[in-house]
Formats: structure tokens, sequence, C-alpha cells
């Protein structure tokens, strides 16, 4: 999410540090934080991401500069990394690739155990009546009207059952969210022993409101 570096920097000046970036992708938080003097880990499940973030660094190495940062292949749902960590992000959206509330209570729940008491996970997701808005019925399911300034105009279906979105592009495999609302949100850290700290209506910290311009933007606290 472009422009969101200042909000997760806020996170760290406020938690402290080091710092667990889930789903990190090729750095693109990860590295800047550990510019700014943080000691970060990121992880993410997709070998091609990990293998440019990991070039990235060995490259600024090579250059004279060494940051603390270091990227590991894993599957946040069954995270294991023998260490705990005063804060976790969670950048763009990426708690919704969880698709099951099965996976994300062994997500928080495993979440939980990196963190130090009273540790912070701070993540981002968007709102689903926001989403769901232009939703049309077809053939007894979801989908929206092609839109070609997001992905190209790819097909993009909801099921209703599931609370699934379905995006597919060509040659890709589908891209799934799962559509998690607040209420939803605060059971599940209720089950797992996290509580709300924070709550925001985007990176920027304006005030939530739940407006179509929202999203939930949330700094949780490990009770």
């Amino acid at each position: 999410m472009k422009g969101d570096l200042p909000f997760w920097q806020y996170c760290d000046e406020k938690y402290g540090d080091p710092i667990l970036d889930l789903c990190c992708g090729n750095g693109r938080i990860a590295i800047p934080l550990a510019e700014l003097g943080y000691e970060v880990v990121g992880v993410d499940i997709n070998l091609d991401f990990i293998a440019s973030a990991q070039r990235q660094t060995k490259k600024m190495a090579q250059g004279g500069r060494e940051l603390k940062v270091t990227f590991q292949i894993r599957d946040i749902v069954n995270l294991s990394l023998g260490r705990t960590f005063q804060l976790a992000i969670m950048p763009d959206w990426s708690f919704q690739v969880l698709l099951t509330q099965e996976d994300q209570l062994s997500f928080l729940r495993l979440l939980r155990k990196h963190l130090v008491l009273a540790g912070a996970f701070a993540f981002n997701l968007f709102i689903p009546f926001c989403r769901q808005r232009g939703l049309i019925e077809k053939h007894g399911g979801y989908e929206w009207p092609p839109d070609p300034s997001y992905h190209s105009g790819a097909p993009r279906s909801y099921d209703a059952v599931s609370q699934i979105e379905s995006l597919v592009e060509s040659n890709v495999h589908p891209v799934k969210f799962r559509h998690t609302n607040l209420s939803e949100l605060k059971l599940l850290f209720r089950l797992t022993g996290f509580e709300i700290a924070e709550l925001y209506g985007d990176v920027d910290r304006r005030p939530f409101t739940g407006n179509r311009e929202n999203d939930y933007t949330i700094i949780a606290r490990r009770k």
C-alpha cells in the first residue's frame, strides 16, 4: 500500500523492536525499517518474494550497508521461529489471505507465542461492507462488474457462504481473500488473548468512522 511506511514506523517507535514482518513479500517494508536501524525478521510463504528480498539485502551488504534484517520462508498458520518480538506487522491487507476461522485462530494463537507480554500486532484490512459495493447476482452467485483499473479487469466473484472473494488473472492461480468484519475480529482476539489498543480508519491514522474511504487499521496488544 503506497505511502504506508510512516504508519509502520510509528508502530516501531511506539512499541519497539525486534519486529516480525508477516507476509513480508519482497521486503517492501522490512528493508526500509531496517535502514532506520530496527531489527526485523521477515517471513513469507512465497519463495520468489523471499529470494528477491535476500538479493536486495545482499547487494546492500556488498555496498557496505549491513542491515539487521533477515528473511525466512514460513507458513504463518504454522509459525515457529523460536524467539519473541516486541512488534509484529502485517501490511497490505495480508490478514485476509487466512481463508477460514480455523486458520485465523491458529495464526493468532501462534503469533501470541511470538510476542513478548503486551507486545503489539499492527495490521490493516478492508471493510467487507465497503468492499462489497457494486456486487451483482449472477448464476446463483455474486460478481463485481469488470474494472479495468483493478488487476486489468480480471474476473472477481464473492461467495457469501464462505465469505471468500476470488480474483482470477490469466495464467495466475486465483487470488483469494476472506471478508472479515470488526465484530469477528474482536471475537477472534478474545479467543486468542489479544485486545485492540488502537483503531484507525487508514494507515494515515485518521479517526475510524466506518465510511467507504476507511479500512480497519488496527494495533492489537497481547494480553
